[in-house]
């Protein structure tokens, strides 16, 4: 897995904040660089914004409908069926898959930081935190597959959307 080491001149409060000077987004080629170029430093909202990524991810192709395969990483949306219950879901999960079985079991990453989240990648360590089991047929898209760099960029763009009862 590419290193995701951040140095401490990452820039703040523009699109791509976090990972600007990592050493895996220097050298590997996202999906989602033009789309950090284009908005670098420019507002578009988190709606906008996961309209644009997954425009990305349908015109490269990576739908993959419910055929995911353990130890990759999927952006999808989802629609839980037990959501009345549920504490809080997010609507929009990035996940490295665990587990598949008749249901996935996901380290969703928009569980925790974005800082958190580059050291996950890095090291493999899944914290319990981000572990959730989803039901493919709850999916509203695709589960669209990503290589381990979009899956470094998407994980420290602002794509979640949590619903939370109380």
């Amino acid at each position: 897995m590419p290193s995701t080491k951040q140095n401490g001149k990452q820039r703040k409060n523009s699109a791509g904040t976090g990972f600007g000077n990592s050493k895996s987004s220097q050298k590997s080629n996202s999906k989602f660089d033009d789309l950090i170029k284009e908005y670098k430093g420019k507002s578009i909202s988190k709606t906008d914004l996961r309209l644009e990524v997954f425009m990305i991810l349908d015109e490269a192709g990576v739908g993959k409908g419910s055929n995911v395969k353990e130890g990759n990483y999927y952006f999808f949306e989802y629609d839980p069926k037990f959501k009345s219950i549920l504490k809080e879901w997010d609507q929009y999960p990035l996940i490295k898959v665990v587990e598949k079985k008749k249901n996935i079991l996901g380290a969703n990453l928009h569980y925790i930081s974005p800082k958190q989240r580059l050291y996950v990648l890095n090291s493999n360590k899944i914290p319990n935190e981000t572990l959730h089991y989803y039901i493919p047929r709850q999916r509203e898209t695709n589960f669209y597959e990503l290589t381990e760099a979009d899956a470094i960029v998407l994980s420290q763009l602002p794509l979640d959307k949590f619903h939370r009862n109380r």
